[in-house]
């Protein structure tokens, strides 16, 4: 009987973590997703420009279009995802944190967490794509991070910078550490906290149109325990393709927690298939997919949408930068986008496809050296009953995004976030253009 009684206390004061089948169930939990939406002044042309339709536009959308000029102002916006990093970084219980990202240039950022290293001992690891060595004003930025410790401690941490992504050999190579994410007090036994996006640690974190989630959960989830497997593997298991999926399958399997059904991670290389197939799966049972691209080139989301736009009641709708339609008129890759992007776009245009543009900036249409992106890579999936589901993360819909390069995805079914996902497709749509209502030619104001 006294046995019977202990067994019982145990099982009421201690959370039922891995019988949760929803993330929401677990305490602590808090989900918040912020996106960029910069709020930008008004960029007028010299002279009106003249669209398909024969109107005449005077200026860039507000809220869509920004330059250099806006990102002081942007900075100190309220309420997007830059202010919520700021105010993780300076919580004096931040005492670990993990990051991880292809570029980390924002200053500001950057000057949080010196501070935080000197004055709170912060134990702080960065690791970057290899290939940010080429640019050395760039390196030399988050370097300097290395300069900030404080000998007054008795154990004084010093900022640990790593690069990562481009090993291995042959097919077995990895591609980009592409991977974006922000590990907080991973060694905690119970609240941690984490964070994962589509943007970078630079202009992602203002004016590049992105989204960002702001995640606390309990130490034992699945979620939580399959990202310190990704860690684990990123610093110490990314010498190839192979080596990488091999740690993390079997640390995964290792992980003695049933993953919860509405927060499902895609760990690549290694997930692509499978993330695959769950998107297959949600296409399949939706009748409404709204979406955003940066770059989209994947063969088989591209089928997928071609084959689902056969079927009857069934939309699909889809907002990407506007240098994929500059790229087909000019016939000439712009930006980060090429013809053959715009070539599938256009093909699945004629089967139905519902294509808007979202007008950003480049300091040089030729060899642009400052650029501002519709960065956003999502797909919200909306079924008959109004439930659905969003997949996003820090991949592009490319194939090397799935295969080869270092990423982080997620399909999540938790309805506020469907909700809010929804929203804000509404509100990307209402500063988007189609091709008819952009101007005839390609003008950049500052």
């Amino acid at each position: 009987m006294i046995l019977f009684r202990i067994l019982i206390s145990l099982f009421v004061l201690t959370p039922q973590l891995s019988f949760s089948k929803s993330i929401t169930e677990v305490k602590p939990f808090s989900y918040d997703v912020i996106f960029t939406n910069p709020k930008c002044k008004k960029h007028f042309y010299k002279e009106p420009l003249i669209n398909s339709y024969g109107q005449e536009i005077h200026f860039k959308k507000e809220g869509a279009y920004c330059t250099p000029s806006d990102n002081s102002t942007l900075n100190k916006q309220k309420g997007n995802p830059h202010e919520k990093i700021i105010e993780w970084m300076k919580d004096p219980s931040t005492k670990e944190v993990f990051m991880t990202y292809l570029s980390f240039s924002k200053s500001s950022v950057i000057k949080e967490l010196c501070k935080a290293v000197k004055k709170r001992n912060l134990k702080l690891t960065i690791l970057i794509d290899e290939k940010n060595r080429e640019d050395k004003k760039r390196m030399a930025r988050v370097l300097k991070l290395r300069k900030c410790t404080n000998s007054d401690f008795t154990t004084p941490h010093t900022p640990l910078i790593l690069t990562g992504g481009h090993k291995g050999e042959g097919k077995d190579q990895t591609g980009y550490a592409h991977t974006k994410l922000i590990m907080i007090n991973s060694s905690s036994p119970d609240k941690v906290r984490l964070v994962f996006s589509s943007g970078n640690m630079s202009s992602g974190t203002t004016s590049h149109h992105e989204n960002w989630h702001f995640v606390t959960t309990h130490r034992n989830t699945y979620f939580f325990k399959a990202h310190l497997c990704l860690k684990e593997g990123l610093l110490k298991h990314q010498s190839s393709k192979s080596s990488f999926i091999s740690f993390m399958s079997e640390c995964q399997k290792k992980i003695n927690l049933q993953p919860e059904e509405d927060l499902k991670v895609f760990f690549i290389p290694g997930d692509g298939r499978k993330a695959m197939r769950s998107l297959h799966s949600e296409f399949k049972k939706s009748i409404d997919v709204k979406m955003a691209a940066h770059r989209f080139s994947n063969g088989s989301i591209i089928r997928a949408i071609k084959k689902n736009l056969a079927r009857p009641n069934f939309k699909a709708k889809i907002i990407v930068d506007d240098d994929i339609h500059w790229t087909g008129l000019l016939q000439t890759n712009i930006g980060r986008n090429t013809l053959y992007e715009f070539e599938k776009l256009t093909m699945l245009e004629s089967l139905g496809l519902e294509i808007k543009y979202l007008e950003t900036f480049a300091d040089n249409i030729e060899n642009p050296k400052s650029i501002q992106l519709q960065h956003n890579k999502f797909l919200v999936f909306s079924r008959k009953d109004g439930n659905g589901t969003v997949f996003t993360g820090a991949g592009n819909l490319t194939g090397a995004a799935f295969y080869k390069n270092f990423e982080n995805f997620y399909l999540i079914s938790i309805p506020e976030v469907h909700k809010k996902f929804l929203k804000q497709y509404d509100y990307l749509s209402s500063l988007s253009l189609t091709s008819m209502e952009l101007p005839l030619k390609l003008e950049l104001p500052w």
